[in-house]
Formats: structure tokens, sequence, C-alpha cells
């Protein structure tokens, strides 16, 4: 069978459409806001690749230099400290209260369904920070 050239050119076009369109991760943000006070905020950039697992970038200001933070993702609520947990990274605040960090989500994580992303101090676990994850 042979396809005229107005055929071929379509087919040609929904096949790069349809390799484009996959080849595109889909993308997330959280905007890290201070909990109680506490002058911790920052942001976290999401990249999902083509399996659907998280890659996140944190950047984070305000926090007591020296001291050990874990943050978070709280799946199934855009609300910290509610829904299942896990936690993306212990970091340890630097010299001037920042942590900069890359992490890729555990494989059971699922970031894409409504979910929010804190920052917990470890000695007592308080919650200091929170943003809501916002898909793009």
């Amino acid at each position: 069978m042979r396809l005229t050239p107005v055929l071929s050119v379509a087919a040609l076009l929904v096949v790069a459409a349809s390799v484009a369109f996959a080849a595109k991760p889909q993308t997330a943000t959280a905007d890290i806001q201070a909990l109680s006070a506490s002058g911790i905020t920052g942001s976290a950039d999401i990249r999902f690749d083509q399996q659907g697992l998280a890659k996140i970038h944190e950047q984070l200001t305000g926090l007591t230099p020296g001291v050990q933070y874990e943050s978070l993702v709280f799946q199934g609520s855009t609300t910290c400290g509610s829904g299942t947990s896990a936690v993306l990274m212990t970091f340890t605040a630097n010299a001037a209260g920042k942590a900069n960090f890359n992490v890729s989500a555990p494989p059971q994580v699922n970031i894409q369904s409504g979910a929010s992303i804190s920052v917990e101090r470890v000695s007592d676990s308080a919650l200091v920070a929170c943003g809501e994850v916002v898909v793009q």
C-alpha cells in the first residue's frame, strides 16, 4: 500500500507531535513560607521525569546556622502536617542560615496528586515552614 505525499506528511506530523508531547516533563513548584514566625522561606522546583519520578531542587533561607532540619513531602494533602509524609532530605543549615540541595523523591511518593513540602527542625520535630505544591 502506498501513501500519498499528503498522508505521509500528516503521519509524520502526528508521530513528531506524539514524541514532543511525551518528551516534555511536567513541572511543579512550592513557595515555602514561614510558620510560627520562624523566618524560614524558600522555594522548591520540581521536575517529573518520564516515569513520573520527582526531581526536586530546594533553596531555603532564614534557617538557624548549624541546626539540622528535614524537608518532608506530605502526599494527598496540600496542608503541611496532614496526609502521608516522606522525608526528602535531612540537612544542616550553613553559616549563613541557608540550604540549597537537589534530591530525587522516593519512587513511592506521589507529588502530582496534591501535596505540600515542609521544613521541620530535627531536634524537636517542629514544623517551621510549608508550601503547597502547584503542578503546572
